[in-house]
């Protein structure tokens, strides 16, 4: 057995323990000192399974070997810092050339152009052009950037055709300013890289705050074992975290009744990310459903107005200058070029229609790849998805009504599987359906407890599955599959808890 294959059947054990203690507290066990031992421990476990169990980056990863995810790193870093040159089309182009400057890449024929997503000559970029985009200063920080990523990245070759840097322009301006003056040097790329683990270490000691120790306890042991929102992925690269950790605080200042700190909250969380709008959906619904009723929920509508309000204030702002229109442009543009070209790594169920259509292909070595013209073949007529999202959306309408409001927004997740296939390691919101079930700690549904197990579980079977067949594009085919199955049988349950099945009644259990 490989330390790799030995890291994930850990990560097995400890699913397999967490989705123990689901099913105790399903069949009404309570958290007696010795079940608090218990969860102690899981959580202990989990904790030191998220970055590996100290290995942070095995060389099983295909990254450099260390905390820095260098290959992420160099995206989030450079393409933040020199956005005012590049925008979101020029930044492998530019490091083409400043690499050709200095003696390297001239093996690599191939850059993935970021305005088409086609693949184009290296023989084709001019060169005079890239360079005339910087004044003589910033282009030799750009050089001197170049220099100290260049040995501690081995996939060059793989790194000029990937999609590039892809921050909403919000983003982009927040990430500009705090890297513009800094150079690349391993001291300052492990700050920047550890205000991840700062911002999700403050972000569970709200919720800690918020829901008790218990619920806390659970929801911290899932999020560190997801098999998605893993270390390997994304990790040690520039704040990659941070709208998680937004959406967390977001949520329990909600629990707590501060509107207005969880709508900044949770518009934070969309401005870094955009796909979090979704979970604001739900509320809006709440909120259309009170005013139909002639009902008034102040902190409801103070969330509302106060994410609403940060987002198109932070937008109008940017969009008052020429030039960040023009970026906002180039930014849906790129948009829409991702929802056309599936990754590997996409989990939902635009990516289960493409790579359950397309051919597979195989190379020498065994492992398998979908070509882009027959990714291009295979994608779904143009109202297929839409037609999927609003029929989930009105199978999630009777759940939301009956829910309260931030219990609502759990039934955002299901939609974004359904209408976005977001690539896998943004699936670190699964942590939701592990948490908002909690009311302070109080009056849970055991149904609840067994749709955390079956979680659980589902995630112990994608990381088995792995440890018998690392391949990408079947791993992530298999998790979208896996994941579309557990939201039909958990909307099922949910629908049996909110008693709108039948006159089922559902045990509920306190835990103190």
């Amino acid at each position: 057995m490989t330390l790799y294959q030995g890291i994930l059947l850990g990560r097995i054990l400890l699913l397999v323990a967490l989705g123990s203690l689901f099913l105790s507290l399903a069949l009404g066990v309570t958290a007696s000192r010795r079940f608090r031992i218990l969860i102690l421990a899981v959580l202990v476990g989990a904790v030191l399974s998220f970055p590996n169990f100290g290995v942070l980056h095995p060389t099983h990863s295909g990254y450099r070997a260390g905390h820095v995810h260098y290959y992420d790193a160099f995206h989030y870093f450079m393409g933040a810092k020199y956005f005012p040159e590049l925008g979101y089309h020029g930044l492998y182009e530019a490091t083409l050339v400043a690499g050709r400057d200095l003696g390297a890449f001239r093996a690599i024929t191939y850059v993935r152009d970021l305005r088409s997503y086609s693949l184009r000559a290296t023989t084709s970029v001019d060169s005079d052009a890239v360079r005339a985009r910087f004044t003589t200063q910033r282009w030799q920080m750009f050089r001197n950037d170049l220099i100290f990523f260049g040995p501690r990245i081995d996939a060059w070759p793989e790194l000029l055709t990937d999609r590039g840097y892809n921050d909403p322009p919000p983003r982009v301006l927040l990430l500009h300013l705090l890297v513009d003056r800094i150079p690349a040097s391993p001291v300052t790329l492990t700050v920047l890289t550890s205000l991840d683990y700062l911002a999700l270490i403050v972000a569970f000691i709200v919720v800690w705050r918020t829901f008790g120790e218990i619920p806390s306890a659970l929801a911290l042991a899932f999020f560190s074992l997801n098999f998605y929102a893993r270390f390997d992925f994304i990790g040690g690269s520039v704040l990659r975290w941070d709208w998680i950790a937004a959406l967390l605080v977001g949520v329990s200042a909600y629990a707590r009744g501060s509107g207005t700190t969880s709508g900044i909250f949770l518009g934070y969380a969309v401005l870094a990310r955009v796909f979090p709008i979704l979970f604001l959906a739900p509320l809006i619904v709440k909120w259309v459903q009170a005013r139909f009723n002639k009902t008034h929920d102040a902190v409801l509508s103070s969330c509302l107005r106060a994410a609403f309000g940060l987002i198109l204030l932070v937008s109008a702002s940017l969009m008052v200058s020429g030039e960040q229109r023009t970026h906002a442009l180039e930014f849906l543009s790129k948009m829409r070029l991702h929802a056309e070209d599936p990754f590997i790594n996409s989990v939902g169920v635009g990516s289960m229609l493409v790579f359950g259509s397309a051919t597979w292909k195989s190379n020498p070595d065994g492992t398998v790849y979908v070509t882009a013209e027959a990714i291009a073949g295979a994608r779904p007529a143009r109202y297929k998805l839409p037609l999927i999202s609003a029929g989930c959306l009105l199978l999630m309408l009777p759940l939301i009504r009956r829910a309260q409001p931030l219990e609502s927004v759990l039934y955002a997740v299901p939609l974004i599987f359904c209408a976005l296939s977001p690539t896998g390691y943004y699936y670190s919101f699964l942590v939701l359906l592990v948490l908002l079930p909690w009311r302070g700690g109080t009056g849970i549904s055991r149904i609840s407890f067994l749709e955390m197990a079956l979680l659980a579980c589902i995630m112990a079977a994608t990381y088995a599955f792995e440890l018998a067949s690392p391949d990408l594009l079947p791993l992530f085919y298999q998790a979208s599959i896996q994941m579309g199955l557990f939201f039909l049988v958990w909307v099922g349950f949910e629908y049996v808890r909110l008693g709108l099945v039948g006159k089922w009644s559902v045990a509920k259990t306190t835990v103190d």
